[in-house]
């Protein structure tokens, strides 16, 4: 059995039983000295659950809220380099299409026949 199909049974039979004390007209004053006894215990530690559960609560909400404001920080930043991106193509296009034109009227490059030691002469001794 899967843990969360066993999880839904446990709390069926719970909420079963805690249906079935209620309807069953239980009375709500204590019987007997060992009621008295256990419901301030009872008592202190449902509060203690209860104040973990908020703790647990705050934590949680200020995970979330961390969370989003980091997911809204990413998505700036996302659009930013994402215009960078598009900006740094278009100045690729511009140069590739300045290049492209120099070429088509004849205009040569520097360096790509001759290299820097073309130009070094030997000299004789």
């Amino acid at each position: 059995m899967e843990p969360g199909e066993w999880a839904r049974k446990a709390l069926d039979i719970i909420e079963s039983e805690t249906r079935d004390l209620v309807h069953s007209g239980a009375p709500l004053t204590p019987n007997s000295e060992t009621d008295v006894e256990i419901a301030p215990l009872v008592q202190k530690a449902g509060a203690t659950s209860i104040a973990e559960i908020e703790r647990t609560i705050g934590q949680l909400q200020e995970a979330r809220d961390f969370l989003q404001s980091e997911g809204e920080r990413v998505q700036r930043e996302t659009e930013h380099y994402t215009t960078l991106t598009q900006m740094t193509s278009a100045s690729v296009k511009i140069i590739s299409d300045t290049v492209a034109r120099w070429r088509e009227v004849g205009h040569p490059l520097r360096g790509r026949d001759r290299g820097p030691l073309h130009d070094i002469r030997v000299r004789d001794e």
